[in-house]
Protein backbone atom coordinates (compact mmCIF):
# COMPACT_ATOMS: atom_id res chain seq x y z
CA UNK A 1 0.00 0.00 0.00
CA UNK A 2 1.21 3.45 -0.90
CA UNK A 3 -0.02 6.94 0.37
CA UNK A 4 1.24 9.87 -1.92
CA UNK A 5 1.47 13.87 -0.20
CA UNK A 6 2.28 16.87 -2.15
CA UNK A 7 4.45 19.12 -0.43
CA UNK A 8 7.12 21.66 -0.99
CA UNK A 9 10.61 20.41 -2.20
CA UNK A 10 13.12 20.64 0.46
CA UNK A 11 15.42 21.37 -1.79
CA UNK A 12 14.09 24.07 -4.33
CA UNK A 13 10.27 25.12 -2.68
CA UNK A 14 8.70 23.47 -5.99
CA UNK A 15 5.77 21.02 -5.31
CA UNK A 16 7.30 18.00 -5.26
CA UNK A 17 5.15 14.57 -3.87
CA UNK A 18 6.31 12.03 -0.80
CA UNK A 19 5.41 8.46 -1.29
CA UNK A 20 4.90 6.67 1.94
CA UNK A 21 5.67 2.98 1.17
CA UNK A 22 3.68 0.93 4.12
CA UNK A 23 4.90 -2.41 2.98
CA UNK A 24 8.54 -1.99 2.39
CA UNK A 25 8.94 0.47 5.52
CA UNK A 26 10.20 3.35 3.21
CA UNK A 27 8.99 7.19 2.43
CA UNK A 28 10.46 8.56 -0.72
CA UNK A 29 10.67 12.09 -1.88
CA UNK A 30 11.14 13.15 -4.95
CA UNK A 31 10.93 16.33 -6.93
CA UNK A 32 10.72 16.80 -10.88
CA UNK A 33 11.89 20.32 -10.91
CA UNK A 34 15.63 19.74 -9.13
CA UNK A 35 15.72 16.33 -9.27
CA UNK A 36 15.82 16.10 -5.27
CA UNK A 37 15.28 12.13 -3.60
CA UNK A 38 15.20 11.27 -0.47
CA UNK A 39 14.48 7.72 0.86
CA UNK A 40 14.22 7.15 4.29
CA UNK A 41 13.51 4.34 6.93
CA UNK A 42 9.82 4.91 8.07
CA UNK A 43 10.95 3.55 11.42
CA UNK A 44 13.77 5.14 12.26
CA UNK A 45 14.69 7.58 10.15
CA UNK A 46 17.74 6.52 9.11
CA UNK A 47 18.61 7.90 5.13
CA UNK A 48 18.55 5.32 2.14
CA UNK A 49 19.13 6.69 -0.22
CA UNK A 50 19.80 10.38 -1.32
CA UNK A 51 20.60 12.53 -4.13
CA UNK A 52 20.26 16.89 -3.86
CA UNK A 53 21.43 18.77 -6.94
CA UNK A 54 23.12 21.83 -5.77
CA UNK A 55 23.58 20.70 -2.08
CA UNK A 56 27.75 19.58 -1.97
CA UNK A 57 28.97 16.95 0.45
CA UNK A 58 31.57 19.18 1.70
CA UNK A 59 28.83 22.21 2.95
CA UNK A 60 27.22 19.11 4.30
CA UNK A 61 30.39 17.86 6.39
CA UNK A 62 30.76 21.15 7.57
CA UNK A 63 27.17 21.67 9.73
CA UNK A 64 27.52 21.09 12.98
CA UNK A 65 26.62 17.34 14.43
CA UNK A 66 26.32 16.10 10.65
CA UNK A 67 28.49 12.76 11.21
CA UNK A 68 29.33 11.05 7.62
CA UNK A 69 29.02 7.13 7.72
CA UNK A 70 29.39 5.38 4.69
CA UNK A 71 27.61 2.11 3.95
CA UNK A 72 28.54 -1.38 2.09
CA UNK A 73 26.64 -1.41 -0.73
CA UNK A 74 24.64 -4.79 -1.07
CA UNK A 75 25.38 -7.56 -3.07
CA UNK A 76 23.37 -8.12 -5.76
CA UNK A 77 24.72 -11.61 -6.60
CA UNK A 78 21.72 -14.21 -6.86
CA UNK A 79 19.82 -12.65 -4.35
CA UNK A 80 15.91 -12.30 -5.50
CA UNK A 81 14.87 -9.89 -2.96
CA UNK A 82 13.63 -6.61 -4.35
CA UNK A 83 15.97 -2.86 -4.00
CA UNK A 84 13.37 -2.20 -1.37
CA UNK A 85 13.25 -4.82 0.44
CA UNK A 86 17.45 -4.47 0.98
CA UNK A 87 16.90 -1.00 1.64
CA UNK A 88 14.46 -1.71 4.35
CA UNK A 89 16.20 -4.60 5.92
CA UNK A 90 18.78 -1.98 6.24
CA UNK A 91 16.84 0.74 8.56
Amino acid sequence: MEMVQTIHCPNCGSEAERHHLFTSQLTRTQCPSCDYLMVTCSRTGRVIEAYAPGVYPAAIASLPGVVHKPHPLPSHGSSARSQQSVAASRC
